[in-house]
C-alpha cells in the first residue's frame, strides 16, 4: 500500500501505521508526511503533533480545519496511542463519526503502537473472520480505526527478513554488505531493527570512501562485544566518564590490537565535536548532521558531549590523539599504555609514561 501511494500522490483520508517494528512505523509515517507536504507551499497547512497529552477531539479539530491557501492540509499524529479518546456522553463515537464522513482536504496520519493488534495482517491473512472478531473486541479507538480505515502493520521481523532489510538498506546507501556479512552483523548486534539500523550507520561512518563491507570491518566497528568497541569508547568520553573509557580501550586492547583504528575513530569523533561549536546555535538538525559530517540520528549525542565537555577539553582531546599517534609511529611501546595515558591527558590529569 506505502510504495503505490508514494508514487501516485493519492492518499486515503486517514492512514493508520503500527507495529512492533517502531523503527519502520515512524519512518514510514515521515515519508508519507513529506510527500503529502509538498503540495503545501506555504508552510501553513502542515502539522505534526505528539499524542502524549491530546485529546480526540483536538486531533479532530486539527483535522476539520479548513487548509489556507492550499488544496489540502496535513496532519501527522505520534504516538496517537497516547491520545485521550474518552467516549463523549450518551455513548457518542466522535471518531467513527469522523471517519464516517472525513474532511475530504486533510490528510490524517496516526503512527501508534498498539500490542492487542500485534500480527492482525498476518491473522487477516490466516482467517479474515476470526482476524475481525479480534480486531471488534479492541479497545476503543483501535476497534473502529482498523475496522474502517486503511492500516499497515509493521510486525517483528525474524531473522532472515533482517538480513535482507540490512541489505537494501546499504544499498540505498550505496554500500555493498554481503549475505554473509549482514549474517553476521544481525549474529553480533541483535535483531532490535534500530539497534542494526544505528550499526549500519557506524559502520557506513567507518568505511569512508569504501563501498564494500567485509567481517572484519563489522568485527572492527562493533568490537568484541556491544559494550565494548569504538563508538562505546567515544561515548564514554562525551559522557565524561574516564573510568569506562579506561575500562573500554582496555578490553579493546586484549581483544584485537588495532591502536591506528581506534585512533582515527577518535579524530573523526572529535573533529565532529569540533565543528559542532560553530554548528550547535542552529535550529536545522539536519543542517547540523551536515556541518559536523554525522549521520542525523546521532546528533543530540554529539550536542550533549559539547555541552559536557567544552571547547577546551575538545581541543586537549585532539592534541593528545595526535600525541599518542607521533608516540605509536616512534616508538616500541605498549601499545594499551600509550592510549591509556592519551585518556589520562584527555581529562586534564598528568600520567606516568
Amino acid at each position: 500500500m506505502i510504495e503505490p501511494i508514494l508514487k501516485s500522490g493519492k492518499f486515503p483520508p486517514v492512514i493508520l501505521l503500527f507495529g512492533a517494528e517502531d523503527m519502520l512505523v515512524e519512518e514510514t509515517a515521515s515519508k508519507l508526511y513529506e510527500k503529502a507536504a509538498e503540495t503545501d507551499t506555504t508552510g501553513m497547512n502542515t502539522e505534526v503533533l505528539d499524542g502524549d497529552g491530546l485529546t480526540l477531539d483536538a486531533v479532530l479539530s486539527v483535522a476539520r480545519s479548513f487548509p489556507m491557501m492550499s488544496e489540502r492540509r496535513v496532519v501527522w499524529v505520534k504516538r496517537f496511542d497516547k491520545v485521550s479518546t474518552t467516549k463523549e456522553k450518551k455513548g457518542k463515537d466522535r471518531l467513527a463519526e469522523y471517519l464516517a464522513e472525513p474532511m475530504p482536504s486533510t490528510i490524517l496520519i496516526l503512527s501508534a503502537s498498539i500490542p492487542a493488534a500485534d500480527g492482525i495482517s498476518t491473522a487477516m491473512q490466516r482467517n479474515k473472520a476470526t482476524a475481525e472478531r479480534k480486531i471488534k473486541a479492541m479497545k476503543h479507538p483501535f476497534g473502529t480505526l482498523l475496522s474502517t480505515t486503511s492500516w499497515v502493520e509493521f510486525p517483528r521481523m525474524k531473522e532472515a527478513q533482517l538480513v535482507t532489510y540490512l541489505t537494501k538498506r546499504a544499498a540505498e546507501r550505496g554500500l555493498t554488505i554481503p549475505q554473509g556479512v549482514a549474517e553476521f552483523m544481525v549474529a553480533r548486534s541483535g535483531t532490535s531493527l534500530r539497534e542494526l539500523s544505528m550499526e549500519l550507520d557506524k559502520l557506513a561512518t567507518f568505511l569512508g570512501d569504501r563501498t564494500a563491507a567485509t567481517e572484519t570491518d563489522v568485527l572492527e566497528v562493533v568490537g568484541s562485544g556491544r559494550e565494548y568497541n569504538v563508538y562505546e569508547l567515544q561515548n564514554a568520553i562525551g559522557q565524561r566518564n574516564k573510568a569506562s573509557a579506561m575500562t573500554i580501550i582496555t578490553r579493546m586492547m586484549e581483544t584485537d590490537r588495532q591502536e591506528m583504528l581506534i585512533l582515527t575513530m577518535l579524530t573523526r569523533y572529535f573533529m565532529a565535536l569540533y565543528r559542532l561549536v560553530d554548528a550547535a546555535s542552529l535550529s536545522d538538525r539536519s543542517e547540523i548532521a551536515r556541518i559536523a559530517g554525522i549521520p542525523p540520528f546521532t546528533v543530540t549525542d554529539h550536542l550533549d558531549a559539547l555541552q559536557r565537555l567544552g571547547p577546551r577539553f575538545i581541543d586537549r582531546g585532539l592534541r593528545e590523539i595526535r600525541r599518542a599517534e607521533a608516540t605509536l609511529k616512534s616508538t616500541s611501546n605498549d601499545g594499551l599504555l600509550i592510549l591509556q595515558v592519551m585518556i589520562s591527558r584527555m581529562f586534564g590529569e598528568s600520567a606516568r609514561s
